[in-house]
């Protein structure tokens, strides 16, 4: 599909089906085409890039994961999602969606583990691509998974 600025587009995925995404399509900022909707907010993860926000190892010396630091706006792309899940064995353990503001929506105050063994466990932010109707996540664990999140 050819970029139309400020024209209303339906989105076509990669073979040509109608995604149902309806906008304006405009130009982000770096040049990349983007579909907007009638409140000018990026109908998808615009420039998101699947990326660890944090890290952290938890065991019976360290049971408490803070993630405090993490809440609040700008924390990660609009309209993106999180999950906290551990490495080793990949374990989700929580997930949630990411509001217009950036804000890691129903994020608790901390992650607390009741194993005695080293547990390595990452906030990651996932991104919707809307070709194949996935998020993608970083690192090796369930890169990509269905959007069954309810936001």
């Amino acid at each position: 599909m050819s970029i139309h600025r400020g024209k209303t587009v339906v989105l076509d995925d990669e073979d040509g089906r109608r995604t149902g995404v309806r906008g304006k399509r405009g130009l982000l900022p770096g040049g990349k085409g983007a579909v907007y909707d009638d409140d000018g907010n990026c109908a998808f993860c615009c420039g998101c890039e699947p990326k660890v926000l944090g890290y952290y190892t938890t065991n019976s010396s360290n049971p408490i994961w803070n993630l405090r630091p993490y809440q609040g706006p700008g924390k990660a792309p609009p309209h993106s999602y999180w999950r906290i899940i551990e490495m080793g064995a990949c374990l989700l353990y929580q997930h949630g969606c990411v509001d217009k503001q950036g804000r890691l929506v129903g994020l608790p105050d901390e992650w607390r583990t009741n194993y005695s063994y080293d547990g390595l466990m990452e906030l990651q932010i996932g991104c919707y691509d809307p070709k194949d109707g996935m998020i993608h996540w970083p690192g090796h664990c369930q890169t990509r998974t269905w959007r069954d999140y309810i936001c």
